[in-house]
């Protein structure tokens, strides 16, 4: 004979005897509970993070359509060793050569390039000279 229902509770853990404790109620600040949580709102966050990954595309469009106008200058800049500096949202672009940083005026004719009647000698009548070599 199977006896599937033990009546007698023969082999069951008995209840517990003690109450769990509880933590003691302070005065002042209530307890803190979990937030609840509403109807909807994991419908409404999903909704939110898929608005937000369709903006962030939509952002990078402008810059991703420079970067395909301008692959042709961007890669002759870069090979002539200009700084390149992407304007107006990715849809224009500014190309500067460093070596204009070394370049000053110069100092005997005061940027005239001529002194007197005469070219100036340092700067051979341009009015510039070159401070340092741009490796």
């Amino acid at each position: 004979m199977i006896n599937i229902s033990n009546c007698t509770s023969k082999d069951n853990p008995g209840w517990l005897d003690v109450q769990p404790v509880r933590p003691a109620a302070t005065t002042g600040a209530p307890a803190r509970t979990a937030p609840r949580r509403r109807p909807g709102t994991r419908l409404t966050h999903i909704v939110l993070m898929g608005a937000a990954v369709l903006l962030s595309w939509l952002a990078a469009v402008p810059r991703r359509l420079g970067d395909r106008l301008f692959a042709m200058n961007d890669t002759e800049a870069y090979w002539r060793g200009w700084q390149i500096t992407a304007v107006h949202g990715g849809l224009g672009r500014r190309y500067r050569d460093l070596r204009f940083d070394t370049l000053a005026e110069c100092a005997p004719c005061r940027g005239a390039g001529v002194t007197g009647d005469a070219p100036c000698v340092p700067c051979l009548g341009t009015g510039r000279v070159t401070i340092g070599e741009v490796s």
